[in-house]
């Protein structure tokens, strides 16, 4: 994946509200609005240079509900929100089928009449804890996804007009990261549309009442 400094959408951020530097008050400001705007786009696409590939072991849980067949992925350091199961790696196996699931209370769930001991998962990865240049704190991420890049820094400056008062200049740049999103999101569907992965469907199984039962 293409990225971005943490360093270099500073700078930028430093020029487009017109100081040569900012204060240690202001940079934490930046940071905080930084991070918060990371989380927000992470999720409003299935972005393609997020994602990524997990196989999961399949097995029994008795607690918070009862299942034959479950995976939890409620917390996982790999996973946030799923997209597809599939019984196969579909990247490297033509013959990889998409398998039914529910989703209940952090755990994915199969079909209790399913023969998976294992499955792989197809979602969006965690939304690094903190974006930053590592000075201060060495677990800060310092390289955030380029095409997020432009969205990033005009949401920025709109969260600091916002701060400074300047309420017109804050909603016009909030529209102008809005529309560069959005423009990101078609090119995210247009590429769907063009690259759909070829993959075969287990027909449907009715889920056993015992998968719905919360304890």
């Amino acid at each position: 994946m293409r990225t971005v400094t943490y360093t270099e959408l500073k700078n930028r951020f430093t020029s487009a509200i017109g100081v040569d530097t900012l204060l240690s008050v202001e940079e934490t400001a930046f940071k905080n609005s930084l991070n918060d705007r990371v989380k927000g786009a992470w999720t409003r696409a299935q972005w393609p240079e997020l994602m990524s590939v997990v196989e999961k072991t399949v097995a029994a849980v008795t607690s918070p509900i009862v299942a034959d067949k479950a995976v939890q992925i409620d917390n996982d350091a790999n996973l946030m929100d799923v997209f597809s199961v599939f019984d196969k790696n579909p990247l490297s196996e033509r013959t990889a089928f998409k398998l039914d699931y529910n989703l209940i209370n952090g755990y994915l769930v199969l079909p209790a009449n399913s023969s998976q001991d294992s499955v792989f998962v197809m979602g969006n990865q965690v939304t690094p804890s903190s974006y930053g240049d590592a000075t201060v704190d060495g677990s800060e991420t310092t390289t955030l996804p380029r095409f997020l890049e432009r969205y990033l820094l005009l949401a920025t400056i709109s969260d600091w007009y916002k701060s400074d008062g300047q309420l017109e200049k804050a909603i016009q740049q909030e529209q102008m990261a809005e529309e560069t999103l959005a423009l990101e999101i078609d090119r995210v569907e247009r590429l769907e549309g063009m690259n759909k992965i070829s993959v075969n469907t287990y027909p449907s199984y009715s889920f056993g009442v015992n998968i719905l039962t919360t304890v």
